[in-house]
Order: C-alpha cells, then sequence, then structure tokens
C-alpha cells in the first residue's frame, strides 16, 4: 500500500466518522457490477448512509471518499478533461453520489472535507464546496472542525 492509498482510507475512516457523529446509519457500498476504475484507483462509491427524518421519511445518500494533497489541482485538472473526467463517469453510474475530497493543505478559509456535489455538475464546471454546506447533510461546524484537526494531526504525522 502506497502513502496516498493510506491516505485515502484514513480521509474515508474521517469522512464516514463525520456521518456517524451526525446520526447517520452508515454501511459499505456493495458493488452489483465491476467498480469504477481509472488508472489503479477504484472510484466507486465508499458508502451508503441513511437518517431518518422527524416526520419518518429516511434519506439516503451514496459518498465517495479520496485524499488528495490539492482538491484545487485535482478539481482543475478533471475540468480540462471535460466529458472524461472522473466527475462525469462517476455521475453517469451514480447521479446522486456525493463525492468528498480530502486534504490537509486547503486554500486559505476552505475547510479540509470538500464535496463535489455530481447532481448540478456540468462538463468543465466542477467546483468544491465544503462539506458543511451541503445542506441535505445538515452537519454541524464543531463536527467538521474537529475531524479537520484530527485530518491535519494525521496526515501531518505521515507526512514527517
Amino acid at each position: 500500500m502506497d502513502l496516498l492509498e493510506a491516505k485515502s482510507r484514513i480521509a474515508e475512516a474521517l469522512v464516514e466518522s463525520i456521518f456517524r457523529r451526525a446520526r447517520y446509519d452508515v454501511a459499505p457500498f456493495r458493488r452489483d457490477h465491476s467498480p469504477l476504475r481509472f488508472g489503479r484507483e477504484d472510484f466507486s462509491p465508499d458508502f451508503r448512509m441513511s437518517q431518518k427524518t422527524e416526520d419518518g421519511d429516511e434519506h439516503e445518500h451514496l459518498v465517495g471518499v479520496k485524499y488528495r494533497p490539492s482538491a484545487e489541482q485535482f478539481v482543475s485538472v478533471e475540468n480540462q478533461r471535460g466529458d472524461r473526467s472522473i466527475f462525469q463517469m462517476m455521475r453517469r453510474h451514480w447521479p446522486q453520489l456525493c463525492f468528498v475530497l480530502v486534504t490537509e493543505r486547503p486554500e486559505p478559509g476552505r475547510s479540509c472535507f470538500q464535496a463535489v456535489p455530481l447532481e448540478t455538475l456540468r462538463p468543465g464546471e466542477s467546483r468544491t464546496v465544503d462539506l458543511v454546506q451541503v445542506k441535505d447533510f445538515d452537519l454541524f461546524p464543531h463536527n467538521v472542525e474537529d475531524h479537520e484537526e484530527l485530518a491535519r494531526r494525521i496526515f501531518g504525522s505521515l507526512n514527517a
């Protein structure tokens, strides 16, 4: 296992922890077909989560998570790929997927946890929003901030 893969697995665990702390039921995504691979990386959803609302409805979401040293650079490269971007491929397979990028070095004023909501995606126009800003998830800022501190510590120790 290389360092990027290790960091991606840690990122997945941190994002899962954010949602569990927000009282979501989280389960691994079960693949009905072969994974969506790009190079040697699997870009299939990592988990399925659900939460019951006060009125008894249940909301389900698919979430995919990857670590990247620079979320902005990754999104920029994918935007240049247009219809061939990994975001467009994922959207074709799972239109309701929320893709989360995790980085320990976000741009100033940005979160370590950034989401690319695929349902509003247009080729070449991908952008990220801080995970706490995804209204469908209703996350508390302090929950995400606690995990940001943890991410910086873990990734910092791996970089040392």
